[in-house]
């Protein structure tokens, strides 16, 4: 029997975590993770009225796995929030495209957070799989993967805000948590005659 096991506390979003006003053309951060072990969506929120859309920022760091990855996000405009498409672990660099002048920006992460994939056999069909909630109110979703690039989430494990029971009748690749509230999640997946 195989036997697969993610256990994590997803922090609740924070919008100064890795820099409270962030000014000038450099930007040093105070904090490279969330603290969590997970990997968390980035913010920045501009604190001031003025249009700063027409600037980018290179965000730079790692993803759950903790493979480089890399992303250009458009700096807000006016007091507005930008969120990246990808989810980091850890944030080693920011770099705006111009200085801000005399403006502030907040970069933090957001609530949405994943954790690292655990494989499992594509040699069996079924899939069971228990989440039992550890601490706080999160709310989360299982994902799975077929072992392409596709990912979904578990129709029956979808936002999800107490314990759960499911079973995958075909074969998958991979799973991993998805949370969208702070709080604690223990998944643990299990495959017959492996």
């Amino acid at each position: 029997m195989l036997r697969r096991e993610i256990s994590a506390t997803s922090v609740a979003a924070n919008l100064t975590g890795f820099l409270s006003n962030a000014t000038g053309a450099t930007w040093t951060l105070t904090a490279t993770n969330s603290g969590d072990s997970l990997a968390h969506l980035v913010t920045i929120r501009n604190d001031a009225a003025t249009d700063h859309s027409g600037k980018t920022a290179i965000l730079v760091g790692t993803d759950a796995h903790g493979g480089a990855i890399t992303e250009t996000l458009s700096l807000p405009a006016g007091t507005a929030t930008v969120t990246s498409t990808l989810h980091y672990l850890t944030l080693t660099s920011v770099t705006p495209s111009a200085t801000i002048g005399g403006d502030t920006m907040d970069i933090g992460w957001a609530a949405e957070s994943i954790s690292d994939w655990e494989s499992l056999s594509t040699k069996t069909n079924a899939t069971g799989i228990t989440c039992e909630v550890t601490t706080g109110t999160p709310t989360y979703t299982v994902q799975y993967s077929l072992g392409s690039s596709t990912i979904a989430n578990s129709s029956s494990l979808t936002n999800k805000t107490a314990d759960a029971v499911s079973e995958f009748a075909t074969p998958i690749a991979a799973l991993r948590v998805k949370w969208t509230a702070a709080g604690g999640v223990k998944m643990t997946a299990l495959q017959a005659g492996v």
